[in-house]
């Protein structure tokens, strides 16, 4: 998350947390899961210290534990607390986030009503990059019927 990642920056250049957080900040940015006992540790003494980026780092791994275990009844209304939590609670830059979570509310939660069902747009999405790369590729023809054929052609799978 952008705003984090905002957070874990300006106290890695403050006084106080340039000593702390050097060659140390992949501890705040790996998932809770993913660290060791004694990187998890670590990061435990860093956070204790800098209360700010705790609590954004708690903010952030609420935002990941939303994502993976909500359902389609419950997303909504725990999207709705955590956005309310982070505009209660949160550091300035993760409150500058949220515009972006109020805005996309529905296509954010449009995903848990097609999660069951396992569907997803990539394979539009592939069809789409390679779209564009046979446009770049094809930068200066002549014949625009052309590279309407090699778009069609390209994109047969």
């Amino acid at each position: 998350m952008k705003g984090f990642k905002k957070v874990l920056q300006s106290w890695a250049h403050k006084k106080e947390g340039k000593p702390l957080l050097e060659g140390k900040q992949f501890l705040f940015l790996r998932a809770q899961e993913d660290l060791s006992e004694q990187h998890a540790q670590e990061r435990t003494l860093i956070g204790e210290q800098l209360p700010v980026l705790e609590l954004a780092w708690q903010l952030k791994e609420e935002l990941r534990t939303w994502y993976a275990t909500s359902t389609m009844t419950t997303a909504a209304s725990n999207l709705d607390a955590w956005i309310e939590k982070v505009h209660t609670f949160g550091p300035e830059p993760l409150r500058k986030t949220l515009s972006a979570f109020k805005n996309w509310r529905h296509e954010i939660l449009a995903f848990f009503q097609f999660l069951p069902m396992r569907l997803s747009n990539g394979f539009v999405e592939g069809k789409n990059n390679r779209t564009k790369a046979i446009i770049r590729q094809g930068y200066g023809y002549r014949n625009r019927y052309h590279l309407r054929l090699r778009i069609l052609l390209g994109n047969v799978a």
